[in-house]
């Protein structure tokens, strides 16, 4: 059995070579085939790798719940405008949660501030993020040069800051600013941590309460908190803003990635008994992922059939000249047949010869496919990540075209008269 498999596939091989031209454009729509079907498994594959480390940076365990302005409290302002407006998150919702909301790992309260940071006379606006040393962890806030806040500066209430280093470059700092006071607001911190720069897409931005416009500026929650205070007073241009926002953020960790629906549907009802106003927002990361997730398979899978589309042309491109092959060999069939060939054996050489067609242009499209990979990661920017499961699919598909596109040809050449094939000029 062996020995006739190998027979077959070296009568096929001397077939084809015999004519190469045709053999190598036969094949082409099996290579690009292959090709597309790869690159668009390695594009799908990369997307999803990104969508999850870029999720995991939030953290799937995490909920994150953020004050947000209601439209009532905006007319009040409107009517009242030496009034402060207050809204969002409280303190005595912190404590609650803390207090009644089983199964939670961590509880963090962010504070933020709009202020200007000065450098003589150039001004930047940043955000004056009042944190706890756990929170930089959380959203991986790593220093790249000097170090993170800790607990001692909470305790010891100093004003010490980590600042991104975009900010220095705007405010014409290129002296190293690791120790450098820094003017914010009405307040001098100490740089001594520099936070490299990094692209946040919009729904990291929402999920982290993180403005595009103005540079993020980290510190101890607790110095804020005792020297600051939670009112807020903005004049400019003639105009007044006066806010009172106990708590624009809290972080809520959960044990168990099982239960993060579940604690989110008991922190919506502990936070609705003391809110009357729409004044907060649930970012559910976990939540985010699983939505973002099925509306990338959807579209991976749509991408995979319309690059498989090449595949059945160039199964069609294979039963149309196997077709003519036929006619052309048809004396050969005949002499086959009168040396004692059965229909099995005309049915097997012609399977044999499509098979290696497909499998030999699925190969090459596996090359194929490896370039347009790292051309569509370079142009569209998401990582190419070429799995071998992607690769033996693609292959099995080129190899199952061929044997369907030669099916019927073989067929044919198979019911051919002998005596027939044998007058055939």
């Amino acid at each position: 059995m062996r020995e006739r498999m190998v027979q077959l596939f070296l009568l096929a091989l001397r077939n084809l070579v015999g004519y190469p031209l045709r053999s190598f454009l036969t094949a082409l729509g099996v290579v690009f085939g292959v090709g597309s079907v790869i690159a668009m498994m390695a594009i799908g594959a990369g997307m999803q790798e990104t969508l999850l480390a870029e999720f995991g940076r939030l953290g799937l365990r995490n909920i994150i719940v953020n004050s947000k302005k209601p439209a009532t409290k905006t007319e009040d302002a409107e009517t009242n405008e030496w009034a402060f407006n207050r809204y969002g998150l409280t303190y005595r919702d912190e404590r609650q949660i803390r207090e009644t909301v089983p199964g939670l790992e961590q509880v963090l309260p962010v504070h933020m501030r709009p202020e200007l940071a000065w450098r003589g006379s150039r001004k930047v606006e940043a955000t004056v993020y009042a944190v706890q040393p756990e929170h930089m962890d959380m959203f991986g806030l790593a220093v790249s040069r000097g170090r993170n806040l800790t607990d001692a500066d909470s305790i010891a209430l100093r004003r010490v800051c980590t600042v991104r280093e975009s900010l220095f470059r705007e405010l014409g700092i290129l002296e190293d600013p690791l120790g450098l006071p820094l003017l914010v607001g009405g307040e001098y911190y100490t740089v001594v941590g520099v936070l490299a720069d990094e692209p946040l897409l919009d729904f990291q931005r929402k999920a982290m309460n993180v403005d595009a416009k103005s540079k993020e500026i980290y510190v101890p929650y607790r110095t804020v908190h005792e020297r600051l205070g939670t009112q807020i007073l903005k004049s400019r241009q003639g105009s007044r803003e006066a806010t009172d926002v106990q708590l624009s953020q809290l972080i809520v960790g959960v044990e168990s990635e099982e239960d993060v629906l579940l604690t989110v549907d008991m922190l919506q009802r502990v936070l609705d008994r003391n809110h009357e106003d729409d004044d907060y927002e649930i970012v559910v990361p976990l939540k985010e992922l699983t939505l973002r997730r099925k509306t990338q398979e959807v579209l991976r899978y749509a991408l995979v059939a319309i690059a498989s589309i090449s595949l059945i042309v160039g199964g069609i491109g294979i039963a149309n000249i196997m077709l003519a092959t036929v006619t052309e060999r048809t004396r050969e069939i005949g002499i086959r047949r009168a040396l004692g060939a059965r229909r099995r054996h005309i049915v097997a050489q012609f399977l044999t010869e499509t098979t290696v067609i497909s499998t030999l242009g699925g190969l090459l499209g596996v090359a194929v496919g490896y370039g347009m990979s790292h051309l569509l990661a370079a142009w569209t920017g998401w990582p190419a990540i070429i799995t071998p499961m992607s690769i033996l699919l693609a292959v099995s598909i080129s190899v199952g075209t061929g044997v369907v596109s030669g099916l019927f040809p073989a067929r044919r050449a198979a019911r051919l008269d002998p005596i027939a094939a044998l007058r055939h000029e």
